[in-house]
Parts: C-alpha cells; sequence; structure tokens
C-alpha cells in the first residue's frame, strides 16, 4: 500500500515538472467572423422560446415580477435591520 502511494506521488510530480503544451493563439475576430453558438447558447435559447410560448410571458411581466421579487427582499432586510437595531439599541 506505502509503495503504491509512493509510486502514485512520484507520477504526479512527473507530471508537474512536464512542460505545459502550447499556448493556444488568439486571434481578434475579422468582418467575416461568425458569432459562435455554443450549445448551452442554443438550449438557453430554445428553453426560453419554448417558456415563453407555452405561457405567454412578455417583458412586462417580467419586469413587473423582478421589481416585486427584489421590493419583497429588500422589505424583509429592512425589518431585519430596523430589529436588529432595536435590539442594540434597547
Amino acid at each position: 500500500m506505502q509503495k503504491q502511494v509512493a509510486y502514485d506521488v512520484h507520477d504526479s510530480i512527473d507530471a508537474a515538472r512536464q512542460p505545459p503544451a502550447k499556448p493556444e493563439v488568439v486571434r481578434l475576430a475579422g468582418a467575416s467572423a461568425a458569432p459562435v453558438d455554443s450549445p448551452a447558447r442554443q438550449l438557453q435559447r430554445d428553453v426560453a422560446a419554448a417558456f415563453g410560448a407555452k405561457r405567454g410571458w412578455s417583458v412586462r411581466r417580467t419586469v413587473v415580477l423582478g421589481a416585486a421579487y427584489h421590493g419583497v427582499i429588500l422589505s424583509a432586510l429592512v425589518m431585519a435591520a430596523v430589529e436588529t437595531f432595536g435590539h442594540v439599541a434597547g
């Protein structure tokens, strides 16, 4: 068991000593370059389109719900701060 651990440590040290792979060359996009559409971005777009079409969500509804959500969170934080200061001062 100890020999196996010693071999594993030795292998990891040898792997760390190897020079890193050749770095990727970064190139600036030209006028003819097409944007990259990753699978995650496509999935996000498809889910958003399906959810929006199924529920009939609009930008206005999203903004109103976001504002209401943040209002509830902020009011809870204010209430907690008032109660905390009440205990500290009192």
